[in-house]
């Protein structure tokens, strides 16, 4: 499947997007004033410092958290106005998430994490589903391992299985190699390398500018606000590999 997003509809639109919080008496402004357009197919780095805003704008992406004025559109759904129910079950089927710090169920074990978002009633089918996915990501043999019993890649690669349960259109990715050692994080790299290349519309938060280079497109974050919006010559993540690097 092409990559290109000149090909593609747009899969993501945010128009002057402001996120404000409240911190005892103040208020603290995460995003000031956003705009941004992402084409389906494109993998879309947002790199900066923490506290710059980005896993905030993740956030407002997954339906997480909500603006406090200004519009996003994801899949032609306009979350602004979205009950949290309606978002709750729009979310189960259109975007996986994966976290920096796994956010597995520790009383449940890799295979049954997986299953867990899959929205399919029989459980033979939910059960083929997961095996298939831990196959995908290299680990079916500790499908009956519970998360204290994995190291920090084989979390975060059950994490990515469980991300992709529902086969979402759109990927969010918030630090998703910060907790890895580098051989993990490049394993877990080449697990989303893969996704995209199928098709995946992928968005990953990174503070490191090495992860950024996998990236076909480097949005950079400061004070809440985008500064520098790039289309870049991708590294292969697979190529990076394969030289040892």
């Amino acid at each position: 499947m092409s990559n290109d997003p000149e090909q593609h509809e747009p899969i993501i639109s945010l128009v002057d997007v402001r996120k404000a919080y409240q911190a005892g008496r103040r208020q603290v402004q995460a995003l000031g004033g956003i705009d941004l357009r992402i084409e389906r197919g494109e993998w879309v780095a947002i790199l900066g410092p923490s506290g710059c805003g980005k896993s905030t704008l993740l956030n407002l992406l997954s339906g997480i958290d909500r603006a406090s004025s200004g519009e996003v559109n994801v899949l032609d759904r306009d979350l602004t106005t979205m009950s949290e129910e309606r978002i709750a079950r729009w979310r189960g089927r259109s975007i996986g998430i994966v976290f920096q710090f796994f956010q597995l169920m520790p009383t449940l074990t890799a295979l049954e994490n997986v299953m867990l978002p899959i929205q399919i009633n029989a459980r033979s089918s939910r059960n083929t589903r997961a095996k298939a996915l831990l196959e995908r990501v290299g680990i079916a043999d500790l499908a009956g391992n519970f998360p204290n019993e994995l190291s920090g890649g084989e979390q975060q690669r059950v994490a990515i299985a469980r991300a992709l349960a529902n086969d979402p259109p759109i990927l969010l990715a918030d630090e998703p190699t910060g907790n890895l050692d580098s051989a993990s994080g490049q394993l877990v790299l080449r697990l989303l390398e893969e996704t995209w290349l199928d098709g995946t519309t992928l968005v990953l938060v990174t503070h490191d500018i090495n992860v950024a280079t996998y990236a076909s497109r480097v949005i950079t974050m400061r004070d809440g606000a985008i500064v520098e919006d790039v289309r870049t010559e991708r590294r292969s993540v697979a190529a990076v590999a394969a030289r040892g690097s």
